[in-house]
């Protein structure tokens, strides 16, 4: 049995090969884990600076696909420049005025006829607005009805404040007017302050609220002096602002501007012509100088405050003020502006100055009547 005992001999053979393996696999060291050398971690640094970049680019990201979501969009800005506060227009301060008249408008004998007038003003109250026909007891005519304050509650709100002056005239007392012995009380002179809640709507203005009375405005009574500059206490400077005081209104109210020019200063153009006043100027009354903050290299100016007396034409005495700012130059003072009478840069005025007239020099200062000198 040959064959068999080969396949035996190859089994053996095989199985002798396995355990000279099982044998070296057994003899193999292990690897020791503990000294496997082992890769550096990475910095925490770096992982939050690439957390930190992936939020910025998701939300970049985000951003993109909203805009593109909305489509694009026109942003319109207004910039409001200048005086803000809201214009009252003249039509509702004459709508108010209108009502101030016919509130204060009866005659004792037809109040009704007020109640009928008021109607056209108002909505959803009363239109007698509290007066009665017993409770009249004398007639009143509006003679001026003036827009005193206006104030802007909001949008659709406005208080228009009117002061009303109105002739008022009583009954005559009924037992005298029985026997025939009443005569008419006097006129009265009345004035009062009313304010009148106007409602801004779409057709035009209405009111819908009763209206109030309130006191006059108190007059002021603190003046910070310092304001209006520095009090000159030089005399011979007062002397010569007397002076071109003087002669500078007498030509005013005349009417000359030929002769008013020659008081102005090189820095501003005179009017060119003037129409004489109907008040014919007399005199100074009263005359105080100030001296008035000047920039560095700039000529120190002053306002000549004065209050001067004219007469009507009817020969009726008044006392007006004026304020001059003028500037001193060559130690004479010129005039820069007197508050009215318009004047321009002098840069467009050729003509030359020509000394006034002989006989107009002697009715004022000679330091005042010469023009400013001129180079060249």
């Amino acid at each position: 049995m040959p064959l068999l005992k080969k396949k035996n001999t190859t089994d053996d053979d095989s199985s002798e090969e396995k355990q000279e393996l099982k044998k070296k696999k057994q003899l193999k060291p292990k690897k020791d884990k503990s000294i496997r050398p082992r890769a550096p971690k990475a910095m925490a640094g770096k992982k939050v600076l690439r957390m930190f970049f992936w939020v910025f680019a998701s939300l970049l990201l985000l951003k993109g696909a909203i805009a593109f979501a909305q489509g694009n969009r026109t942003v319109n800005q207004t910039i409001v420049e200048g005086n803000t506060t809201p214009v009252i227009t003249d039509s509702v301060k004459g709508f108010a005025a209108d009502f101030a008249t016919e509130y204060f408008s009866w005659d004792a004998k037809f109040v009704n006829d007020r109640t009928t007038r008021l109607a056209s003003f108002i909505k959803g109250i009363d239109p007698a607005m509290g007066l009665n026909s017993l409770d009249v007891k004398g007639s009143s005519k509006v003679t001026s009805a003036e827009i005193y304050d206006t104030h802007q509650l909001d949008a659709n709100h406005v208080d228009v404040t009117v002061v009303v002056w109105r002739d008022v005239q009583q009954l005559p007392d009924q037992l005298l007017d029985a026997q025939g012995k009443a005569g008419m009380p006097p006129i009265l002179k009345k004035k009062s302050y009313m304010v009148v809640p106007v409602t801004l709507a779409q057709e035009g203005p209405v009111i819908q609220s009763y209206p109030r009375f309130v006191s006059e405005q108190p007059r002021g009574e603190t003046v910070d002096d310092t304001s209006t500059g520095k009090l000159v206490g030089n005399e011979e400077l007062v002397v010569k602002s007397k002076e071109l005081a003087d002669s500078y209104l007498r030509s005013w109210y005349e009417g000359n501007a030929g002769q008013l020019r020659y008081f102005y200063s090189d820095s501003v153009k005179a009017p060119n012509e003037m129409k004489k006043s109907e008040f014919t100027y007399q005199s100074l009354d009263k005359l105080s100088v100030y001296e008035l903050p000047s920039g560095l290299g700039e000529l120190t100016k002053y306002r000549i405050e004065v209050s001067v007396l004219v007469n009507s034409d009817m020969g009726e005495p008044f006392v007006n003020s004026w304020n001059l700012e003028v500037v001193q130059q060559e130690g004479r003072l010129y005039v820069l502006s007197d508050g009215i009478t318009p004047t321009t840069d002098s840069l467009s005025h050729t003509a030359e100055k020509d000394p006034p007239a002989s006989e107009d020099r002697d009715d004022a200062s000679s330091d005042n009547l010469d023009g400013p000198t001129t180079d060249g």
